[in-house]
């Protein structure tokens, strides 16, 4: 994928060894895209810097609360997340592999769902490179789309000039 602005990746973990090796990762798996990525230990502080930068990506845990008891859950998390912009992609991590986990995330939006084990950081990588690919072919498909309004507009003034034209020599 060939892009100008980097893809903004949030990535909203409690345990920070695990977030700065998943920073890491992501950062030398896509080495030839331009990535940002920011990390956050509570949902809360996530969501302060959410509205300003809209993340392309939040790479989300389930289980936000355990370090910070207060803190929201992943869930409440996503709910934001998805009421804030609906176009964020969501992946949730969790050490939890029960089928209601996951459902309950992809009920309120996740767009993936990775269960934290030794082949973690790759299943996210591929997760994210597939994500990569449905943004670039949703931006080609906007500027198939503009082109083809321009193409429409472009023939509906020439016929318009024809017909114009015509009546005036009339």
């Amino acid at each position: 994928m060939n892009t100008k602005d980097p893809i903004n990746i949030f990535i909203v973990d409690d345990n920070k060894v695990f977030t700065l090796a998943l920073k890491a990762d992501i950062e030398n798996a896509f080495k030839d895209i331009s990535v940002k990525i920011d990390s956050f230990e509570t949902g809360e502080k996530c969501m302060e810097r959410f509205t300003a930068e809209k993340p392309h990506v939040v790479i989300l845990d389930y289980y936000l609360n355990n370090k910070y008891p207060d803190a929201a859950d992943g869930i409440k998390v996503l709910d934001w997340i998805k009421k804030e912009n609906k176009d964020t992609n969501v992946i949730i991590l969790t050490n939890n592999d029960e089928l209601d986990v996951a459902l309950q995330s992809f009920h309120h939006g996740a767009c993936d769902y990775v269960v934290k084990t030794e082949t973690q950081f790759r299943k996210i990588n591929y997760s994210l490179l597939n994500l990569f690919k449905m943004m670039e072919a949703k931006s080609y498909a906007r500027r198939y789309k503009r082109q083809v309004i321009g193409l429409f507009l472009c023939i509906a003034l020439i016929v318009g000039g024809i017909i114009a034209i015509q009546i005036l020599n009339h």
